[in-house]
């Protein structure tokens, strides 16, 4: 099994008062640098989708060692265009699976991969679930469904990650720990992650 990822930052911090959310600091360093250090170990080649107009604000973190992607939807698709523009990639790459994660969640499982294709099946992604919540950017995709992802974006039924995961039959792998998946959304949000980081049982 060939297996890339994407880390997926094309959305628009709205929460954050517009600010680049992946760049925003957590102990003095970017929240994408964070993610990087989770995931990358996991895969054997990575990337990041990112808007276009924001690549070059990424050169000055550990994401310039990366390809930058941008989807061709102008991010009209959230982020299933950057699903879609991951599996691009990664079928270009001759990789057979994907998995993604979104760029503001600093505490990713270090095992995430190994769990996530322990659960794969012949064709259908694999998505992490915790108690609270469906974890809809942490899934392994297969590179298979990536016509009908790009399909479905262009017939306007995939929209909403939860509905293209759900129709596409997607798997669900359970994980205990939900402050591994804690995304940084707001200005609050970013207080308590760097409160998480800081105590001694914290996950950084």
């Amino acid at each position: 099994m060939l297996l890339h990822g994407v880390i997926v930052a094309g959305g628009n911090a709205s929460r954050m008062s517009g600010l680049e959310k992946p760049l925003v600091l957590l102990r003095g360093r970017p929240l994408v640098d964070h993610v990087i250090e989770r995931i990358h170990p996991q895969v054997k080649a990575l990337a990041l989708n990112v808007k276009e107009e924001a690549a070059a604000l990424y050169r000055d973190t550990a994401a310039r060692e990366f390809p930058l992607l941008a989807d061709r939807f102008g991010g009209q698709a959230g982020p299933v265009g950057g699903v879609s523009a991951g599996l691009d990639w990664a079928a270009a790459c001759g990789a057979d699976w994907l998995v993604t994660v979104p760029a503001d969640t600093p505490f990713l499982p270090r095992n995430l991969v190994e769990r996530l294709v322990a659960q794969a099946g012949a064709g259908a992604p694999v998505v992490a679930v915790t108690k609270e919540k469906v974890q809809g950017l942490c899934a392994l995709w297969p590179v298979s469904c990536r016509a009908a992802l790009r399909d479905g974006i262009d017939a306007g039924r995939y929209r909403s990650l939860w509905w293209t995961l759900g129709d596409l039959g997607t798997g669900h792998c359970r994980f205990e720990d939900a402050d591994a998946f804690f995304n940084v959304n707001t200005g609050d949000d970013l207080a308590e992650a760097e409160r998480m980081a800081n105590t001694a049982e914290g996950p950084i």
